[in-house]
């Protein structure tokens, strides 16, 4: 529980230190399943009760084909010999609901009233007819729940429900039936269309609740160089806004090396150019080398904003290594 609610700060300060202005990279670390102390690679998916949405192919697809470093995590099975989990569930709720209502539009080819105009003999509108288009609001739901099960003692190892909605507007200015009702093809087609993508979104969410999987951070690439204790000349800022750009288009093995140089030039001194080493460390993987560049650029700066943005790197790194060990030991 405790490392659930350090990632969820984790993500949280992501998006709250990046700013929506600021420069920053996307970088991924591997994440254990929700499942604890338990192995899970070869799998048994029962059909599950009530499923009009394709719940159950959707998941057996993905389960199939999930990929971590290069290898499978899944083998799917047809019996219960030789199983590591059976997966069964059920379709709580597949609906769609509809909320009707009219939106007003001036149709200015249509006039309640003129004025004449006796002496050109014109009639000039004064106002025109105002159209009443019908729309309405839809809400299409899924409710899923799965259970996951240890075939060797049959004990509930993992158990969860998944709630997922989307919604449509849509006006009709011609509607090509009787407002607001539709057709029983059109609504059946619209409800199984729609509601079958939600199920295959829940099938996503339950792959990363029973699977490693990775989880993404946006950080912020730190962009200018500080005076605060190096004084730097403007070819290595010049250098430096490059390599920022570069690190921003992801072109980081070119960043890297400009990086290295401007580091050994700078004899190791500037939190800046060590600080975005690291992103770049961490971008690899490297998660150990990047928590110790971290650390060394911590030593380099009292500016408290940038302090923020160094101890959130070192946190980071402490916490994505201890899941990434932990997901790598529920890898086949």
């Amino acid at each position: 529980m405790k490392n659930l609610f350090q990632i969820f700060l984790l993500i949280f300060l992501s998006y709250f230190l990046s700013g929506c202005s600021a420069k920053k990279l996307t970088v991924r670390t591997l994440h254990p399943s929700k499942i604890e102390k338990e192995k899970i690679n070869t799998v048994l998916v029962e059909r599950f009760r009530n499923d009009d949405v394709n719940q159950t192919i959707s998941l057996k697809n993905k389960i199939a084909n999930k990929i971590v470093d290069n290898q499978r995590v899944f083998t799917l099975k047809n019996d219960i010999f030789g199983t590591d989990a059976i997966i069964t569930g059920e379709v709580l709720n597949s609906s769609v609901a509809f909320q009707t209502y009219y939106r007003n539009e001036i149709d200015y080819s249509r006039c309640r009233f003129y004025r004449y105009d006796e002496k050109s003999k014109t009639k000039h509108c004064i106002e025109y007819a105002i159209r009443y288009i019908p729309c309405e609001n839809r809400t299409y739901n899924v409710t899923t729940n799965i259970q996951v099960i240890k075939p060797i003692n049959n004990s509930v190892i993992f158990s969860k429900t998944y709630d997922k909605s989307s919604y449509e507007t849509e006006c009709y200015d011609r509607p090509p039936y009787s407002f607001p009702y539709f057709p029983h093809t059109r609504l059946s087609f619209d409800k199984h269309r729609i509601n079958s993508q939600i199920a295959d979104e829940i099938a996503s969410d339950i792959l990363d609740d029973i699977s490693p999987h990775y989880v993404y951070f946006n950080i912020n690439i730190i962009e200018e160089l500080d005076d605060e204790n190096l004084i730097y000349t403007k070819e290595q800022r010049n250098r430096f806004e490059n390599i920022v750009n570069l690190i921003e288009d992801t072109r980081l093995d070119i960043a890297k090396a400009e990086l290295e140089i401007l580091d050994k030039e700078l004899n190791q001194k500037s939190f800046e150019v060590i600080y975005n080493l690291a992103l770049i460390y961490e971008a690899y993987g490297k998660l150990e080398i990047a928590n110790n560049l971290y650390n060394q650029a911590k030593t380099l700066t009292s500016n408290v904003e940038y302090l923020d943005l160094i101890n959130y790197g070192i946190n980071r790194t402490n916490i994505n290594l201890e899941e990434k060990i932990k997901a790598k030991s529920q890898l086949p």
